[in-house]
């Protein structure tokens, strides 16, 4: 679960990154879509961290996959 944890972690620092350095390559609506994109990594890391501290279980991981 550690590991799922530190892979939204980086994908929101990516995406977080990607929207600062080139926002002038991108149209409006892709950076609405991309910061919603981000927004939804982040409500789910919430979620996943707050649900590994309660259960160890792995089984609790599906409900968190989106795609």
């Amino acid at each position: 679960m550690d590991e799922y944890i530190d892979i939204l972690e980086q994908a929101i620092i990516l995406n977080t990154r990607e929207l600062e350095d080139n926002a002038d390559n991108y149209s409006m609506s892709q950076i609405f879509y991309m910061r919603g994109y981000t927004q939804c990594l982040k409500d789910v890391l919430i979620d996943l961290k707050e649900n590994n501290k309660n259960s160890k279980n792995l089984s609790g991981l599906r409900k968190f996959n989106l795609n």
